[in-house]
């Protein structure tokens, strides 16, 4: 049986946002003892076959499970991390490779179309000599992403085929990669929430009239959605399971004939949005499951 005060670490860098207080708060009203862990107060020390934490200059002892709320930026710092807590024997909500795996959208979205679920049609290249037969087959507008972003950060549109060139030939230049996405019409997409393969909560984002974008980030507005299509609560769950990730954000858009894309995939989705728009208590769902899976482990 599990410790009615058993340590859960949520690992962020910022304990005043919305996500990382609902968390400890949740896990306080669960009887546990959270502890907020700063990324970047950490030292990890590998000596011999022993592998141990420091925070502040003190070990870290052992920890029950952990919940990652890691930002894009610090990605593979976040990954060391959750490897030595599954080392240690924590029990890690999104394991290192999924969270890695997820923050590349390229890789991500190869992953899922191997594994039989629909996304729009993407390119990748690393060189301007690609940029014609690219264009060619996209056409325009089309939409530039950033490999690692999240929150509309580094998402682009470009209207006409001569912007596309010029943004092209921007992103080409200084970071040698491009990803370009087909433009699907309509101002809104679909968040969905998937946590140990089970659909919690789904809401309809939809972009503010002066941004095609339509993360709440970016003023987008939202809306539950609680009679989620299974079509598209199917897709939501084989996304995440496809990624391995136990706790997911999968967006979704229709194509021109209303069927279901995945557009991306977010290993640490904001709460607020959802938990506002839906009435789901995310934080709560999060930490009962944890439960569960410690007390049956």
């Amino acid at each position: 049986m599990m410790a009615e005060n058993a340590k859960i670490v949520v690992l962020s860098r910022f304990g005043n946002l919305y996500s990382t207080q609902r968390l400890l708060q949740a896990i306080a009203a669960a009887g546990m003892e959270p502890l907020l862990l700063d990324p970047e107060q950490c030292l990890l020390s590998l000596n011999g076959i022993h592998a141990e934490l420091y925070v502040n200059g003190e070990a870290l002892f052992h920890c029950a499970a952990v919940i990652p709320r890691i930002g894009g930026p610090i990605t593979a710092l976040g990954a060391r991390l959750l490897r030595y807590f599954a080392g240690a024997g924590t029990l890690c909500l999104n394991g290192a490779e999924a969270l890695q795996l997820a923050r590349d959208k390229f890789a991500s979205l190869q992953v899922l179309l191997a594994a039989g679920i629909a996304v729009p049609q993407t390119l990748y290249f690393t060189d301007s000599r690609q940029r014609e037969a690219a264009l060619k087959m996209l056409g325009a507008p089309l939409v530039h992403k950033l490999l690692q972003g999240s929150q509309g950060v580094g998402v682009s549109l470009a209207e006409s085929a001569m912007a596309a060139r010029g943004m092209l030939d921007t992103f080409l230049n200084l970071q040698h990669e491009a990803l370009i996405q087909e433009f699907l019409p309509g101002r809104r997409d679909v968040r969905v929430i998937v946590l140990f393969g089970e659909v919690i909560a789904a809401m309809v984002r939809e972009s503010a009239t002066e941004d095609f974008r339509s993360n709440l980030h970016c003023g987008g507005r939202a809306r539950a959605w609680p009679d989620l299509p299974d079509a598209w609560a199917d897709m939501a769950r084989k996304a995440a399971v496809a990624l391995g990730l136990d706790f997911a954000g999968v967006d979704l858009m229709a194509d021109t004939d209303q069927n279901p894309l995945v557009l991306e995939v977010n290993p640490a989705p904001s709460l607020e949005g959802v938990e506002k728009s839906t009435g789901v208590n995310i934080a709560e769902r999060i930490v009962m499951a944890l439960q569960a899976h410690l007390a049956s482990g």
